[in-house]
């Protein structure tokens, strides 16, 4: 246990010390929250009214974005159309050619191909028969053609050799044994006209493309090498979409880039011209103003913030500097001075933690004075005697009181034959550093040093204000245990240095007693009076080495612990014997 003057001095020390911050929730400064007001006021609708904009902006520019497309897409389907009306019209001429039978065969297959020579975009004019086997070819201008058998009347799509695909118009021969007549169209004019026309409106090759009714691209720049067009992932198209008439237009994901698109059917072919570009593509005038609207909001937002510190640090410098002197004072420079010079309310605020911190430095002065006395006549005196000592409301003067007292006698066995060859500079030694450590022991428990008699120390125990009626007894037990524990510790040191081997008798009474100041005005000790004091010094004188011998109050008084009893013994100056118990560790 602590004494009660240790307990002032720890706190004298720990005013003296930084105190820690005070904990609680986090603040913000004024000026931060100034700061988010001008920018909340400033930027917010700034910024709803920026988004609001930007929404409109682009709704105006998907509806224009998307009638773009449409109109393109229907370009290009008219382009695609007319030549297949062109393959379909020479078709229909050379089966015309090979039902006229006025004419030889030599001079129909000239017509034939002069009719083929004003149709350029056609690279072949085959025949088969009526059992769909290839007869001859009028014309062949492209060796990727796969002379595969046709399939009936219409537009349809074969592979070509090497890959890729063409386009052909399938019809029956007009009279005679019949047959079909096959117009293939070339790649290169069909990717010819959709290049053209993607450059010339979008600014790139391969925004156009041709598909046909299985998802293949036909025809249409690098688009040509993609099996299924990303823009048919998020939808069904099965073959039967591609025989009516359809217009869709949409935004979807493709190689992991946001798209836009137009998908336009051509019923009569089975086919689709499809329009795809990025979204940063077509709403490239939108990115710029959204670009611009945020690198205006950051300015005005720069701004706004700016003039909020700039307003921030005029008006709240001398808050700042009062904080910072309250800091200092925090941490106990009571010297410091107020630097706030605004002649109003704030620099009176300074004044007054000024004065207050003066008013508190001298209150610690005179705490530390207190403490100071109080820990030095705590040695000496009990708590309570100190403290009133020390904060004036009480005296030194003669006289005392009863009391329940614990009383310790220590006593340094065989220390009579140590002195007899030992010089007295080396017993004084020994005496001086064996007591300071006793000492402290006393003190840690609460007790108080009475005096040191030879190589005995006494030491008495009263009962704090807070303390049970038993608590002085416990903590001089205790404190007896931990002196046998320091001396059994520190034996061979001392056998070492001194040649003597240390051990104590100690003697513990518990009992009233007349505790006060005695001796004269000029000379006074504060000690304790009476028969407990008495029979505490006979139990120490007989006391073997390492043992703590005590009474049947003492046991009493602390049931918990473990005492044997040695009987009753007749102490010096007691008519009636007194049953001696020993404390067991």
């Amino acid at each position: 246990m602590i004494p009660s003057s240790a307990k002032l001095a720890s706190t004298s020390s720990a005013s003296s010390a930084s105190s820690p911050a005070p904990s609680g929730p986090r603040r913000s400064s004024l000026a931060v929250k100034w700061t988010l007001s001008m920018l909340v006021v400033g930027v917010v609708p700034m910024l709803v009214l920026g988004l609001a904009v930007l929404r409109i902006q682009r709704e105006s520019m998907s509806r224009v974005e998307k009638e773009l497309e449409i109109a393109i897409v229907d370009e290009a389907a008219s382009n695609v159309n007319a030549l297949v009306d062109k393959a379909s019209d020479l078709a229909t001429r050379t089966s015309a050619i090979l039902a006229d039978e006025d004419r030889d065969v030599d001079a129909r297959m000239r017509a034939i191909r002069a009719e083929a020579s004003r149709t350029p975009e056609v690279v072949s004019v085959a025949f088969f028969d009526q059992d769909r086997h290839f007869v001859d070819a009028v014309v062949s201008r492209d060796s990727t053609e796969e002379v595969a058998p046709p399939a009936g009347n219409g537009v349809r799509v074969v592979p070509a050799v090497g890959g890729g695909a063409h386009v052909r118009f399938e019809r029956p021969l007009d009279g005679g044994p019949g047959g079909f007549v096959v117009v293939t169209l070339g790649r290169g004019p069909l990717d010819g006209r959709l290049r053209d026309l993607s450059l010339a409106r979008f600014g790139a090759p391969d925004r156009l493309y041709l598909v046909d009714e299985r998802l293949h691209v036909v025809a249409g720049g690098a688009m040509a090498a993609k099996a299924r067009p990303p823009i048919f992932d998020d939808a069904q198209w099965p073959a039967a979409a591609f025989a009516s008439e359809l217009l869709v237009t949409t935004e979807f994901v493709g190689d992991g880039i946001a798209k836009v698109g137009t998908v336009r059917t051509l019923p009569a072919a089975r086919l689709a011209v499809v329009v795809e570009r990025p979204a940063d593509e077509a709403f490239a005038a939108l990115t710029k103003s959204r670009r611009t609207f945020l690198w205006t909001l950051a300015v005005f937002a720069a701004l706004a913030g700016l003039a909020g510190i700039v307003l921030a640090r005029r008006t709240l410098g001398p808050v700042t500097l009062l904080v910072r002197l309250v800091e200092r004072y925090s941490r106990r420079d009571f010297a410091a001075r107020s630097e706030v010079r605004s002649r109003d309310e704030l620099e009176a605020l300074g004044g007054s933690l000024e004065r207050m911190a003066d008013e508190l430095s001298a209150s610690e002065d005179e705490i530390r004075r207190r403490a100071k006395v109080e820990s030095d006549l705590s040695r000496f005196l009990p708590g309570e005697v100190a403290r009133s000592v020390a904060e004036g409301t009480g005296s030194l003067a003669l006289g005392g009181a009863r009391k329940p007292v614990t009383v310790v006698f220590a006593d340094v066995v065989a220390f009579t034959t140590f002195a007899e060859r030992a010089s007295p500079e080396r017993a004084v030694a020994f005496l001086n550093e064996l007591f300071t450590i006793l000492s402290e022991i006393v003190f840690r428990h609460g007790g108080m040093v009475d005096k040191f008699i030879g190589d005995c120390i006494m030491a008495v125990f009263v009962p704090d204000e807070a303390d049970d009626a038993s608590d002085h007894v416990r903590r001089a037990l205790f404190a007896a245990e931990d002196m046998h524990r320091f001396v059994e510790s520190n034996a061979p040191r001392f056998q070492s240095e001194y040649e003597f081997d240390v051990r104590l008798g100690i003697g513990v009474a518990t009992g009233e007693a007349l505790v006060g100041n005695l001796g004269s005005e000029a000379r006074m000790e504060y000690t304790a009076i009476g028969d407990v004091v008495n029979v505490a010094a006979r139990l120490e004188t007989l006391a073997s080495a390492k043992q703590t011998l005590t009474t049947a109050d003492v046991a009493e008084a602390c049931p918990d612990l473990d005492f044997a009893s040695l009987g009753k013994h007749c102490l010096r100056g007691r008519v009636a014997p007194v049953e001696v118990f020993e404390v067991k560790s």
